[in-house]
């Protein structure tokens, strides 16, 4: 008979080391997770940068392609700060008289922003026949977070009608 006998140790992991897993994972977890939140944030604020700069190019272009003015709108709804949380509109103003009204042509609606970013600016825009800004004067939006982030963006349009997109760090 052999001197020593063990029973082979059942498979599987122990609860301490299970323990000792779970605490690394959560360590970990809770040095990623500012760094994904900024980085979504950051990602949000991109995105929705561009939709924004392409709805004022469209615009521009549906100006001199109709040879009619174009209304850019912010949805009803948005604050002070926020004008345009609850999205825009692109108008075709047939009438040619500033507003949106029942002759007017819808062009294309933009969904509310998320509630992690803000835009704010002008409350809205004309853009002539020519793709011009109405009345011919520069005017800006500021695109930022809600969160602590201060990295923003800045979008000028200046009476040429064709958008400017800077980076800020003055988000409030």
């Amino acid at each position: 008979m052999p001197i020593s006998q063990r029973a082979a140790a059942p498979p599987g992991f122990t609860l301490v080391e299970m323990l000792v897993t779970v605490a690394v994972l959560s360590i970990l977890g809770m040095v990623a997770l500012p760094s994904l939140t900024a980085f979504t944030a950051r990602n949000q604020l991109s995105a929705l940068s561009s939709d924004f700069v392409s709805s004022l190019a469209l615009a521009r272009t549906e100006a001199a392609r109709a040879g009619l003015p174009v209304l850019v709108l912010p949805t009803s709804g948005g604050v002070t700060g926020n004008e345009f949380a609850k999205g825009w509109s692109l108008y075709l103003d047939r009438n040619s008289n500033g507003t949106a009204d029942t002759g007017d042509t819808l062009l294309r609606t933009y969904p509310a922003l998320p509630g992690t970013l803000k835009l704010q600016g002008t409350s809205d825009l004309r853009f002539t026949a020519l793709g011009y800004l109405s009345p011919a004067a520069a005017v800006s939006f500021t695109l930022c977070p809600n969160a602590a982030l201060r990295d923003g963006v800045q979008i000028t349009v200046p009476p040429n009608g064709l958008a400017d997109v800077t980076r800020i760090t003055t988000c409030a």
